[in-house]
């Protein structure tokens, strides 16, 4: 490329490197989902009764650790929401690439016919 020290090839192999780690990201937050942990308890009547009624979350019926399903499910949302936005940047950082990448291919065009007009004396000084 003329005056630019970026070879637009290694852009867009950047950039498909990059929607490839996308796509994995996608696939991660999609394999979050479905593993919360159900906490018995709350409000209202039933929540009243939670008590009388061992918990029934993946820590086991008598393990009774309500406290600790909360937590983890506190952890996993957090977690899902930065797979999220580890998709969401990766995405956005090989679009962005590509579009350099275009952006470069037609400066760099745009330079070659600059050259050409001035080296063929169609352009005045």
């Amino acid at each position: 490329m003329i005056g630019f020290e970026t070879d637009l090839q290694d852009l867009r192999d950047s950039a498909g490197a990059l929607q490839d780690a996308a796509g994995a990201a996608e696939t991660a937050s999609s394999g979050l989902r479905g593993t919360d942990v159900p906490v018995a308890g709350g409000g209202g009547f039933l929540g009243g009764l939670a008590g009388m009624f061992p918990a029934d979350n993946a820590f086991g019926r008598s393990l009774g650790m309500p406290a600790v399903a909360a937590a983890y499910n506190d952890h996993l949302a957090k977690i899902q929401k930065l797979v999220a936005q580890l998709h969401q940047t990766t995405a956005d950082t090989s679009h962005a690439l590509m579009r350099v990448a275009e952006l470069y291919e037609q400066a760099d065009e745009d330079s070659k016919r600059h050259v050409n007009r001035a080296a063929a004396g169609l352009e005045g000084n």
